[in-house]
């Protein structure tokens, strides 16, 4: 048994290759030094077997760590080892994760690429949605996860079946859709963009009266008190306070908030509305939504709309206002007035949060809510 250790802040991760049985359980044991670690991760990727011995010193660790909130987490599990897990009745106890399974793109058809990642063909039945690299691991099990959840409360989804590997990429399998992209359709229809907004209107509407399942969704508006702060590179400490001011006066709810929502995220098929890209997917109020969607498409001068859509910036802002009309016609005009108050507020959080993920994008991002943004919400 061999084992190497990666400890960042309060979370060790130790890599496990060799069989884990009561010879080699020694050698875990003198690896778990826990002083000050909240989450520990063991990677058995290259673990091709645990015996009795090797689990005793896997729920040490469980124990030690459930009293400050932290836990054990395997990952990259094969499936002899899960059975293992299973049978023992351990899978219920400790949050475990298969080995994924390793897919090849080399002779695939490509459909498109985002700022994340790409989409390619497999079969005529499946396609999968593959990040880039750098992109952390989770982050697809977390999309598959939430397209799972958001299928079952309602929301027009594309069915996820696993995650997969693809050298150091992950990537979410997903039901092939004889569809076609929202934005392809209003390029080629550009007379009617009201059409369009209203569309875009009834879809958010369809998403937000569906009610988010607090098990699985984040509170989108506790995670921004936190990438908020995380922006003090580029803001000083007044204007982060400002900020978070500005947050904590949107009105609490328990709605599903897609927060990737735009036409290249919307597949229409057969006059029915598919949507994509479900690894944002939160609860909390609607005008989350409201904001990104004016942050793609409402700053003709920023050309969001342009590289995420490739629809012309000056329609795509058209569209904007369009789609506000109609998603406001049937509410109160109070609410209509707040968001206009916090209109470039509200933009400047799809670039704060991408920001925290994307770090090849930090200061051209910054430089967005820096020069554009901040003076336009102090105005």
């Amino acid at each position: 048994m061999e084992i190497t250790a990666e400890r960042k802040a309060d979370a060790l991760t130790l890599h496990l290759k060799g069989r884990l049985d009561m010879s080699t359980a020694a050698i875990l044991e003198r690896a778990l030094e826990l002083e000050g670690v909240r989450d520990l991760t063991l990677d058995l990727g290259d673990c091709s077997y645990i015996s009795s011995a090797g689990l005793r010193e896997i729920m040490r660790a469980q124990k030690q760590l459930l009293p400050s909130g932290g836990g054990v987490t395997l990952i990259d599990v094969a499936r002899e080892v899960q059975e293992v897990l299973d049978v023992t009745g351990f899978s219920k106890l400790l949050v475990t994760r298969p080995k994924r399974r390793e897919i090849t793109i080399a002779d695939k058809e490509f459909l498109s690429a985002g700022v994340c990642g790409e989409c390619y063909r497999l079969d005529p039945e499946t396609i999968v949605k593959l990040y880039n690299e750098g992109v952390a691991p989770d982050i697809a099990e977390k999309e598959k996860a939430y397209a799972k959840a958001a299928f079952i409360a309602g929301i027009p989804t594309a069915i996820s079946y696993e995650v997969v590997a693809c050298g150091n990429r992950t990537g979410v399998i997903y039901e092939m859709l004889e569809a076609t992209q929202f934005s392809a359709i209003i390029r080629k229809d550009l007379d009617h963009l009201e059409t369009h907004g209203k569309t875009l209107a009834n879809i958010a509407k369809g998403i937000h009266e569906a009610v988010a399942d607090p098990t699985v969704f984040p509170d989108i508006k506790n995670n921004f008190r936190g990438y908020i702060r995380q922006m003090d590179f580029f803001l000083s400490g007044q204007e982060i306070a400002f900020l978070l001011e500005r947050l904590e006066s949107i009105p609490e709810a328990a709605s599903t908030v897609h927060f990737d929502l735009h036409t290249s995220n919307i597949m229409i098929r057969q006059g029915e509305p598919v949507i994509i890209d479900m690894g944002d997917v939160s609860r909390g109020h609607y005008l989350f939504d409201i904001g990104l969607i004016c942050a793609i498409y409402g700053y003709p001068e920023l050309k969001t709309c342009e590289m995420v859509t490739k629809i012309p910036s000056d329609e795509g802002a058209v569209l904007c206002e369009h789609f506000l009309n109609h998603y406001f016609a049937d509410k109160p005009a109070e609410e209509r007035t707040f968001f206009e108050r916090n209109r470039h507020f509200l933009a400047s959080l799809r670039f704060i949060y991408t920001i925290t993920f994307l770090p090849a994008l930090r200061d051209q991002l910054a430089a967005r809510i820096k020069d554009v943004l901040l003076p336009k919400m102090a105005a």
